[in-house]
């Protein structure tokens, strides 16, 4: 299992007739930069791409990038992942978002350089390669607004008789889902003024699972997050997902993702956060000073220790 690139904008070139089908656990933002090509799909008829020209898709369409014959098509993209965005979404947005992309029908945007998202993905390119954080907000507030019409207000489908459901959608409908980890089955219930009980029967027929599961894969999600884009230790980013028990924690992440997190970590670790590997000299410097030190304080606190001159075997003589 390999992590992709969220929210980062990336380049990617096919040679003349060459076809690449967008395909992940994402949502992708595609713009030509140059070259010619078409986006192909299933049921849809052929859509050519000029320079400036794109298409968004929520990766599990039916559908591929094509490069003219006459040239290669350089391409500029972006993936967003719903699931790493649990400080922004609501577990009900989530969940819109995770049915509307298995929906069999779902097919891509295609749009022009002249088009209202022609020109904000424009806009994009000249952001400095630095200003990651720009870039990455740029990029999600390009992506919701695009997708945003597929959220629905959840309270029309609550009975008139049922206020308890409307306002559990409610309550649901608005605390993020990282603050949805971090409560208590008791603190919610409470909020919406009935039993934990009653809170779970409604949390299991609205999502499926029960309260605790999800939490539990906010969690994970959450630590996969920070293995990848931080070097922070191990032990740090189990207590940030919420974790006090570190073999616990090794144990929830590999049960749910079949590996370690030291092991996800080697895998999807991006370059730049890599620790630099040291050289064979540099290593044994470092051991013969660490053997030097050692040597020094028991000589001082034998009391054997007397000023003078290196010896020829590098003990202080």
């Amino acid at each position: 299992m390999t992590s992709e690139r969220h929210l980062v904008l990336l380049e990617k070139e096919l040679p003349p007739s060459a076809e690449w089908p967008p395909r992940g656990n994402g949502w992708q933002g595609i713009r030509v930069v140059a070259g010619q090509g078409y986006w192909l799909q299933s049921g849809a008829p052929a859509r050519p791409l000029a320079a400036g020209d794109g298409v968004f898709t929520p990766g599990n369409v039916n559908g591929l990038l094509r490069a003219s014959q006459l040239g290669p098509l350089q391409l500029q993209y972006f993936t967003v992942l719903p699931q790493l965005l649990t400080g922004v979404l609501t577990l009900t947005e989530s969940q819109q978002f995770a049915e509307a992309r298995q929906n069999p029908e779902s097919q891509a945007i295609v749009f022009l350089a002249s088009d209202h998202w022609g020109q904000k993905f424009a806009r994009l390119m000249v952001t400095p390669a630095t200003d990651h954080l720009t870039c990455r907000c740029a990029c999600l507030q390009l992506w919701s607004e695009v997708y945003g019409s597929l959220l629905t207000d959840p309270l029309p489908g609550a009975a008139a008789d049922d206020k308890l459901r409307a306002r559990f959608r409610q309550l649901v409908g608005q605390i993020p889902q990282a603050e949805l980890a971090d409560h208590t089955l008791a603190e919610l219930a409470a909020q919406l003024h009935c039993s934990e009980r009653h809170f779970s029967r409604l949390f299991r027929d609205e999502f499926g699972d029960s309260l605790r599961a999800r939490q539990i894969e906010l969690r994970l999600q959450r630590a996969r997050q920070l293995l990848v884009n931080s070097n922070a230790k191990i032990i740090n980013v189990a207590y940030e997902s919420g974790y006090r028990h570190l073999g616990l924690f090794n144990a929830m992440f590999k049960k749910r993702f079949g590996m370690t997190p030291s092991e996800w970590r080697r895998e999807n670790l991006p370059k730049s956060l890599h620790p630099r590997p040291q050289s064979a000299r540099h290593a044994v410097n470092r051991l013969l000073a660490g053997v030097a030190m050692v040597a020094g304080l028991a000589l001082l606190l034998t009391g054997s220790f007397r000023p003078g001159t290196w010896g020829a075997s590098g003990i202080w003589a």
